[in-house]
């Protein structure tokens, strides 16, 4: 059976989207053109623009990097990245590290992004349902660590993935490229909200 329209089109808008990845880590972003992309996909300059000006394309690849980390931790067992003897805060930075990691590994590209998302001009994928998925983790790890009555999990976990993505935007328009570093201010971060006794 020969594909359907639209799975020629998602097919297209794969390839152009694995060439905008493959171009803006290889050159930059400042250092890769739409017509790049379309030279590299095998399509048009018009293709590409279908699927986005070049924000768009840089907004789409990392969120879907951001969104393959967080499955790839979903698939794993999350209990073997707990420290069950650690503090709270210290037991939430792992959930957040394979983003840290991403972040960290190309700071002009993190940059770049939290450029746009700051603009407010490119919806992302960050605060929607990658937002819902990491309020979920931090909620089940407060509930796990028992220092948080059940009443403010909720509101305790949006408060650490507000701090969580604050904290990463900051890092990326200052150029903080540290793991170490940024895992720590992190772990600050979550320490004065998670406020449990044993911290």
């Amino acid at each position: 059976m020969s594909p359907t329209r639209e799975e020629l089109k998602q097919a297209t808008h794969r390839r152009v989207l694995e060439a905008a990845s493959r171009l803006f880590r290889r050159r930059g972003f400042a250092g890769t053109a739409v017509r790049d992309i379309a030279e590299a996909a095998q399509v048009s300059v018009g293709t590409v623009m279908t699927v986005g000006d070049k924000d768009t394309l840089l907004v789409r690849v990392l969120d879907d990097q951001v969104e393959a980390v967080h499955l790839d931790r979903t698939e794993r067992e999350t209990t073997t990245l707990r420290v069950e003897a650690a503090s709270c805060a210290d037991r939430l930075v792992p959930i957040v590290r394979p983003f840290v990691d991403l972040f960290t590994d190309d700071p002009e590209l993190a940059r770049t992004y939290a450029a746009i998302l700051v603009s407010g001009s490119h919806s992302s994928r960050l605060f929607t349902t990658l937002a819902a998925h990491l309020v979920d983790e931090f909620g089940r790890e407060l509930a796990a660590s028992g220092c948080t009555p059940p009443a403010n999990l909720g509101p305790r976990a949006q408060a650490l993935y507000a701090a969580y993505v604050g904290t990463m935007i900051s890092a990326a328009v200052q150029g903080l490229d540290d793991l170490q570093e940024l895992s720590e201010q992190l772990r600050t971060t979550f320490k004065a909200i998670c406020a449990c006794p044993e911290e």
